[in-house]
Formats: structure tokens, C-alpha cells, sequence
């Protein structure tokens, strides 16, 4: 899954040139499309674990380049695909069919709009319910306070500074040319489920929940600036366009800083560091047989095994229990209540099997 999400990732730059193409010279559009495969929302998706939305970019890619040439039929199975990859991107059909009726396709756009709506209640109300043990749609949680206050939502749009901080990272690796094309209207819904979320992990650049911008900010960049240089001369426009999509590969590389892309460059990043070669080893002496409750960081390491379970405070017995200090302690907050959650299995009864170079098993 972890290839298949990256290979999707990278054929999205086709559709992406493709479009780019029919609006700049070659070396310009070859150079766009280059910084949006370098853009920090695509390469923070690549370097996450397997998530959903890592799919969208190629879907919503297609999208855009479908409705440019007018092939309609293409156009709706990517918003039917769309709607099938994560409920919080049905929002942005609606954003299509806003974009279509201000292009003048009045009745697609009315048609796009009607189909978001009647499948955001449906598939919130009805199908997510259905297949959750909770028979309830659970995500609402994330949204609690605009819900219960509403006239706070202005504030909550730019409060902690970190939410703009996070836009203008949408937008400045495109020198912010997305904002000369009316493409940049289908930002709109991911801003707002990410920045009036409650949860600091939708604010920031750290994880994968940009991927699906990357597509709308690199075409209507090309776009924008494709806008900005009809009103030049063609030695001028020439200049621009090449300057700008220069300066574009540039910034997407660097910004925001400690960029992925990097790491295949340092001899580091081939070698498995000590720690994971003694965790590999520990994890042998496990019986085959045997379910596991462990932190997320050894989980995947796991995944041929039929019994395994995340730690934390409601994981359920199982006869080993297996943690590190040098991974990742989430679902812990930290080393301390890693250790915590130790402390508690050793109170109800399991004992120490192994306690090697900060790894921790514990037998049943």
C-alpha cells in the first residue's frame, strides 16, 4: 500500500503537466510540474504511513484537467472516485460545481452541488453509521467547539498563528500565483475543515493532510500566471513565466524546511540503526502463535502475525506486551507514560521477558 500510494502520488504529475502544458512553454511547465512533485504536501503524504488521502491528488488532478478539455464523462468518475476516498472531500465537489457555474456550465455546477450535498448527508448519516460498531458518524468530535459556538468561527479561522502560518505554505512555493485563477476557490473546503478542527495536527505541516491541495495550488498557479502575462509582450511574458516557474521549483524544494525529498540523499537513511537491529532480533523470540499488544512504531512490524494490538490504555490482553524508547511512543504521549503502561501490565501480573537497549518485552 505504501508503494501503490507513491506511485499515485507520482502519476499525478501527468495530469498536472498536462494541464500546466496548455497554458505555458514547455521548459515552464516542465518546470511546474517538477515543483509540484516536490511541493511539501506530497512528499509529507509519501513520507506518512498508508492514509486515504494520499489517493486524492491524482483523483482531484484529473478532475481539473477533465473539466479544462471538457471531457465530462472523466470529470464524474473522478468526483465519484473522490467521494469514494474520504468523506471530508465531498465538500469539495460542491467547491466543482461552484467553479463550473462561474465558468458558465451553470447546469453541472448546480448538478455537482446537488450530488455533494445529498451524498454528505448520505454518507455521514447513513453508510459510515452503518459500518461503525457505534452505529454513529464519530468525527464530529473534531469540531465540537465551532459547533457549539459558532460566532467564533472568524476567529478560529486565523487563531493560533500557526493556522496562517500553514496558508501561506499553501500558497508561497507557487510565488502565491494560485491567487490570480478562480481554480483557487477549490482551496476553500480543506481550509476550512482543517483550520476550524480542534485538533493542532490539522494546523500544521507535519503530516499528510495538505496531499490534496497540491494539485489546486500547482494548477492554478500555471493558471495565474498564465492570467498575469496575457497582458504583457511575448518577450516579457516569456521572462515571467520562466523566472516564475524557476523560482516556484525552489521554493517548493526548501519550503517549509526539512523537506523528505532530502533524506535519499544521506547514506543515513539506508541503515537500519542499532536499535531496530536489536528490536528485529527481540521480536524473533516471539512464538509465531502468540498475540502482541505493542506501541504504533512496531505494529507494522507485526502485520504477519493474526493477534496484534495497538498500546494503550484499553488494548486488551495478550500474551506478550512489546515497547521501545528509541520508536515513537504514540498512541503514548510520551517515554513517561510508555512507562507507565508498562508499570500497569507488570501490576496486573505479566513479567519481564527481555529488557535490552530500551526495548521492553513483557510475557503473559
Amino acid at each position: 500500500m505504501i508503494v501503490v500510494q507513491a506511485l499515485g502520488s507520482a502519476a499525478s504529475i501527468v495530469p498536472v503537466y498536462l494541464f500546466v502544458r496548455s497554458r505555458l512553454p514547455s521548459g515552464p511547465a516542465l518546470a511546474m510540474a517538477i515543483a509540484y512533485g516536490c511541493f511539501w504536501g506530497i512528499q509529507r503524504a509519501i513520507a506518512f504511513d498508508v492514509h486515504e488521502t494520499a489517493f486524492s491528488p491524482l483523483v482531484i488532478a484529473i478532475a481539473i484537467l477533465a473539466i479544462d478539455r471538457r471531457r465530462w464523462v472523466v470529470f464524474w468518475l473522478s468526483a465519484c472516485a473522490l467521494l469514494l476516498i474520504k468523506e471530508d472531500h465531498i465538500p469539495l465537489l460542491a467547491a466543482f460545481g461552484i467553479y463550473l457555474y462561474i465558468q458558465g456550465e451553470r447546469r453541472r455546477g448546480l448538478i455537482a452541488m446537488g450530488a455533494s450535498a445529498a451524498a454528505l448527508a448520505g454518507i455521514v448519516g447513513f453508510v459510515i453509521p452503518a459500518l461503525n460498531d457505534a452505529a454513529v458518524y464519530e468525527y464530529t468530535s473534531a469540531y465540537s467547539a465551532v459547533l457549539a459556538q459558532p460566532w467564533r468561527v472568524p476567529i478560529s479561522l486565523v487563531t493560533p498563528p500557526i493556522k496562517l502560518e500553514t496558508a501561506i505554505l499553501w500558497f508561497a512555493p507557487f510565488v502565491l500565483l494560485s491567487l490570480a485563477s478562480p481554480l483557487a476557490i477549490l482551496v476553500v473546503p480543506f481550509v476550512l475543515t482543517r483550520v476550524l478542527s480542534d485538533s493542532p495536527a490539522h494546523w500544521g505541516t507535519v503530516f499528510h493532510y495538505s496531499a490534496p491541495l497540491a494539485p489546486i495550488v500547482a494548477m492554478s498557479a500555471a493558471d495565474g500566471l498564465d492570467r498575469i502575462t496575457r497582458h504583457l509582450d511575448e518577450r516579457s511574458a516569456r521572462r515571467v513565466m520562466a523566472g516564475a516557474a524557476a523560482a516556484s521549483v525552489i521554493l517548493s524544494a526548501f519550503l517549509p524546511g526539512r523537506q523528505p525529498l532530502w533524506r535519499i540523499f544521506a547514506p543515513a537513511h539506508y541503515a537500519a540503526t542499532d536499535a531496530a537491529m536489536v528490536g528485529r532480533s527481540l521480536l524473533r523470540t516471539i512464538p509465531a502463535d502468540a498475540s502482541i499488544v505493542a506501541q504504533g512504531a512496531i505494529v507494522p512490524h507485526l502485520s504477519l502475525r493474526d493477534r496484534i494490538y495497538v498500546l494503550d490504555k484499553g488494548a486488551p490482553d495478550a500474551d506478550y506486551v512489546v515497547a521501545s524508547e528509541t520508536l515513537d511512543p504514540w498512541p503514548a504521549a510520551g517515554s513517561d507514560e510508555l512507562r507507565a503502561l508498562l508499570a500497569a501490565r507488570q501490576a496486573d501480573g505479566y513479567t519481564v521477558a527481555i529488557r535490552q537497549d530500551g526495548w521492553t518485552i513483557l510475557r503473559r
